[in-house]
């Protein structure tokens, strides 16, 4: 049978589609938003004694300019910090992927929100990623890249190391059956 015989363009009613806000989605591993919390408080405690340390060094004087700036900067660093870490927890909230036999999705965003799609067909490769801290705390993040581009299409943080590997090896896997069956 040659290919072009089973080729296929039917048309689709938009009602006969699956919604994709009909998706079950699954939340990030809870150890990723403490560990983005964990970062995030590391950061702005080194960022503010640093200022504490420049204003209260004794070994030269300051000028007004950078004494004013860096007494400002003793409360303003703080509440940047809070600020960044309210938003990352809420960010973290909704940050959600799915993964159906056929494509694998992933939604983020609070105010502005996204979902990227991807068939399984179209992947090129996936990588697993992690990080030294990522490695302590046993998470990894999958990166997928599709055809026609050099940069990945999207990722998928803050998975649990082992559903980070399984969920690579179901793709790498699923997208050679497919490929398979339609070259049939």
């Amino acid at each position: 049978m040659h290919p072009a015989d089973s080729f296929s363009n039917l048309q689709l009613r938009s009602e006969q589609l699956t919604p994709l806000q009909g998706l079950l989605l699954e939340p990030l591993a809870r150890r990723y938003r403490l560990l983005r919390q964990g970062v995030n408080a590391v950061f702005f405690i080194l960022v503010w004694s640093l200022l504490l340390g420049l204003y209260l060094q004794p070994w030269w004087p300051l000028s007004v300019a950078i004494s004013d700036a860096s007494y400002h900067g003793l409360w303003i660093v703080p509440l940047l910090g809070l600020l960044r870490a309210l938003y990352c927890w809420q960010a973290d909230k909704h940050k959600l992927f799915a993964l159906r036999e056929h494509d694998i999705s992933y939604k983020s965003g609070i105010f502005f929100q996204a979902m990227i799609t991807q068939p399984v067909v179209r992947i090129q490769h996936i990588e697993l990623k992690q990080g030294p801290l990522e490695r302590k705390t046993a998470l990894a993040r999958l990166q997928l890249f599709s055809a026609g581009g050099a940069m990945h299409t999207f990722e998928i943080p803050g998975l649990q190391l082992e559903q980070a590997q399984q969920i690579r090896q179901f793709v790498l896997q699923h997208k050679d059956a497919l490929q398979d069956e339609q070259q049939q």
